[in-house]
């Protein structure tokens, strides 16, 4: 009798989505960092930058929402927690190796040193307020599953008037548009209760409503584009008009959260069997955005590699550059990965004195 019980595979649905986040994070960087956007005179190519800058806190939004909705009913793990910091660490110390060792980069003594402690530093903004929530998420979750479905509902009630409608409507609100660690906890801890909701009740404005959610999430485009454009109309008149893309693009603005929310339920309810193919490329999407935000990679891959010189010469323009730039990223950081994984992680997590300390923590987490 046949006693193996045959693990089971994982839906590619969300696995997809994971992807489709990083590809907009991508062209997000893309579009800020390659100058696309600068200037006053309008242009296919601006506009096509816009698009793409709407889109990075969307990504991260989707990044936030699914941690939310599979870890409200889980345990804490340190040593997920651990390999995200050890995997972080790599990409840090490494590229400082690399370029140090090879002498493209001269670096003094203490940027070396940061570049071993790349959370106090905060050489990823994204990644070091991720790897935060995941250490408060017991906490998070052992009072989330306290609540009552109606007091579930009060908390993003209010939480969504502090975070998300006064910041939206009140432009002085400086809560938006800050990249502070602090401010980013916060509305990281917001996005991820939203996470849970979605997974122990729903909302049921989203379900099972595609036409609606696509309508939702062009809209938010359309509204965050025209508000972008009318800025560089404006702003040469007043700056305080040049400063509101910036600000509607936060992953508060409300043109921002709705579309997430409802890009997220377009893949959640897509019934998505399991693909080996899309659920590795999704598993090493963090590992992409570590080493195209890398300190020492992204001045050189936006401005010597696929800066504007590059735009304007390949047919196709900022979409050709586009597609290489996330094609590139993707092949070149799996075989980083598996590198790193099978030569450096593989060994560092059979240290027997780690695992007694991954043993320690999700002890000490336990709440009662």
């Amino acid at each position: 009798m046949e006693t193996a019980i045959k693990k089971k595979s994982r839906d590619s649905n969300i696995e997809l989505l994971r992807i489709v986040a990083m590809c907009l994070i991508i062209f997000h960087h893309l579009a800020l960092n390659t100058g696309i956007i600068d200037g006053y005179t309008l242009s296919k190519t601006m506009i096509f930058g816009i698009m793409g800058g709407i889109g990075g806190k969307i990504g991260v939004i989707i990044f936030v929402l699914i941690t939310g909705y599979f870890s409200i009913n889980k345990n804490f793990s340190f040593k997920k927690v651990f390999i995200l910091w050890f995997q972080i660490f790599c990409y840090s110390v490494g590229f400082m190796l690399i370029f140090r060792l090879t002498g493209i980069e001269k670096l003094g003594t203490v940027d070396t040193v940061k570049t071993f402690f790349p959370l106090a530093y905060n050489q990823y903004w994204f990644i070091t307020v991720y790897l935060y929530l995941l250490l408060l998420t017991p906490f998070i979750n052992k009072f989330l599953n306290s609540l009552s479905k109606e007091n579930y509902q009060k908390l993003l009630l209010i939480l969504t008037i502090i975070f998300v409608i006064i910041p939206t409507v009140f432009y002085t609100n400086l809560l938006i548009g800050s990249t502070l660690t602090p401010i980013g906890i916060l509305l990281f801890i917001y996005v991820y209760i939203l996470g849970g909701y979605i997974r122990l009740y729903g909302i049921k404005f989203f379900e099972n409503k595609k036409l609606r959610n696509i309508i939702l999430i062009c809209l938010g485009y359309i509204v965050v584009l025209a508000i972008a454009l009318i800025g560089k109309k404006l702003e040469l008149h007043n700056k305080f008009w040049g400063n509101l893309f910036a600000y509607y693009r936060e992953m508060n603005s409300v043109f921002i959260l709705v579309p997430s929310i409802a890009l997220f339920y377009i893949f959640k309810e897509w019934k998505l069997k399991s693909n080996r193919v899309i659920n590795y490329f999704a598993s090493i999407s963090f590992a992409v955005y570590l080493f195209h935000e890398s300190n020492f990679m992204r001045y050189r891959l936006w401005h010597n590699i696929f800066g504007i010189d590059f735009i304007q010469k390949i047919p196709g323009g900022p979409l050709s550059t586009l597609i290489i730039a996330i094609i590139s990223f993707y092949l070149i950081t799996a075989v980083i990965e598996f590198l790193r994984k099978n030569i450096i992680e593989k060994n560092v997590l059979k240290i027997k004195p780690l695992n007694r300390l991954f043993n320690k923590v999700d002890n000490f987490m336990i709440l009662k």
